[in-house]
């Protein structure tokens, strides 16, 4: 009896070890490598949103290191930059009409290529008579599900492993063969 319990616990922590070492990719300490670079590419358009703007230069900002990076767009009203270092960006762009902000802010992960297309709409706010100028940013990043990220996260992590630490206790409660106290047993 205490050989197979033995023989169970033995399974269990196997199982658990397994599941983890499935799952040291996604690990924070895992992702300590050096960072790799990413890349932005983008298309404005005129206030139309159909118009393709030649020439714009768009700037990049790191809001914690204040790293920048442009690119100038071409004839298709496209632009890339390349070799971004990780991080939360904000965005700007110089036309002959004038410069624009992006009230939303772009985020560049390590070698993935985030796509986004920018139309510039001005608009005025009446504070003090000045008018200000704002562009929409609509970001379209090749990522994985919500669930997926979940579940990579530290978070989604421990749930798992606590999830698992559960279930194998049940199963070592279930198949431990105690003998019942009951008065109509022999």
């Amino acid at each position: 009896m205490k050989t197979e319990r033995t023989r169970i616990t033995f399974i269990v922590i196997v199982l658990v070890f397994f599941l983890i070492s499935c799952l040291s990719p996604y690990l924070p300490a895992q992702q300590t490598r050096s960072p790799g670079k990413g890349n932005l590419i983008g298309k404005i358009y005129a206030e139309d949103g159909t118009t393709v703007v030649v020439g714009a230069l768009a700037k990049i900002k790191n809001v914690a290191t204040a790293k920048a990076y442009e690119g100038k767009t071409n004839k298709l009203g496209t632009f890339k930059i390349e070799g971004i270092e990780e991080g939360l960006y904000s965005v700007g762009i110089v036309t002959d009409e004038g410069e624009f902000n992006v009230e939303s802010m772009i985020g560049i992960k390590a070698n993935k290529t985030v796509l986004v297309t920018l139309v510039l709409k001005p608009y005025l706010e009446e504070e003090e008579g000045e008018a200000e100028v704002r562009s929409e940013t609509v970001k379209r990043d090749k990522a994985p599900s919500k669930i997926l990220k979940f579940f990579t996260s530290p978070a989604g992590i421990a749930i798992i492993v606590a999830s698992t630490g559960l279930v194998s206790y049940g199963i070592i409660k279930l198949l431990e063969k105690e003998k019942e106290a009951s008065p109509f047993k022999r």
